[in-house]
């Protein structure tokens, strides 16, 4: 175990690290309205090179922590059942979801949800649905890295769970802000979920597992949805996929 000074050494700079991703992605909301992607966002180079650059930084300060990796997350008994649990549970808490989103736009109306995100990372041909799937992996990975064994793995002897949780949803939520109020409250929902995955199972790997089933069904379902989303969508960003 790390000294109490190198521990909240960590802790600091777990702290600042997030407050600098929190910055960065609220600067790119306010972006969104000046933005008009001809291209799949989530394939630019650009993105992912960050998205990498973010999954080392995380892993750094997770090293940096002197942390155990059992405490963080880091180690899976059973790669299969890891999998398996991770699958089931994002599968279940997708099908609640858009539920619940079907609900809520039907009673409070479209604006309440923003699919700008969603519809400029649709694959705009088949040949990309592979390319998608992959570049899903980093942004997924560092946010359970940074959400679960950083704050939940790296604070759990300094702060009560209930508020790690509650503090790292309200972050999470926040975060989403591109995708409009009920985004926020759905994502906010899915790390409480996530989270208490992550203290039923220790391992990282069902979270990150069941974190990526839910993009990825979530983006199966936009592609049979996509003239539906549309509807709340100004004309300028239709960009129809290529036949």
């Amino acid at each position: 175990m790390p000294s109490p000074v190198w521990l909240a050494l960590s802790q600091i700079a777990i702290i600042v690290f997030t407050l600098v991703i929190a910055w960065l992605t609220h600067r790119t909301y306010l972006l969104l309205p000046y933005l008009d992607p001809d291209f799949n966002v989530l394939l630019s180079l650009p993105e992912t090179i960050s998205r990498l650059v973010l999954v080392g930084m995380c892993l750094a300060l997770a090293w940096l922590s002197g942390l155990p990796a059992g405490q963080l997350g880091l180690i899976s008994g059973n790669l299969w059942w890891s999998a398996g649990v991770g699958a089931v549970i994002g599968l279940a808490a997708q099908l609640v979801v858009f539920g619940l989103t079907t609900l809520a736009i039907n009673r409070f109306g479209r604006h309440i949800y923003s699919p700008w995100l969603i519809l400029n990372i649709l694959p705009r041909r088949p040949a990309q649905w592979l390319w998608v799937a992959l570049a899903f992996i980093p942004p997924v990975v560092m946010e359970e890295l940074l959400f679960r064994s950083l704050w939940l793995g790296g604070f759990s002897q300094t702060l009560p769970l209930w508020l790690l949780v509650l503090s790292t949803s309200l972050a999470f939520g926040w975060m989403h802000q591109a995708q409009g109020k009920l985004g926020m409250i759905m994502a906010g929902g899915l790390n409480v979920l996530l989270s208490l995955v992550f203290i039923w199972t220790s391992q990282l790997l069902v979270t990150i597992v069941a974190h990526y089933t839910l993009n990825m069904i979530q983006l199966l379902a936009a592609h049979f949805q996509r003239d539906t989303l549309l509807q709340n969508q100004p004309q300028s960003i239709d960009k129809t996929p290529a036949r």
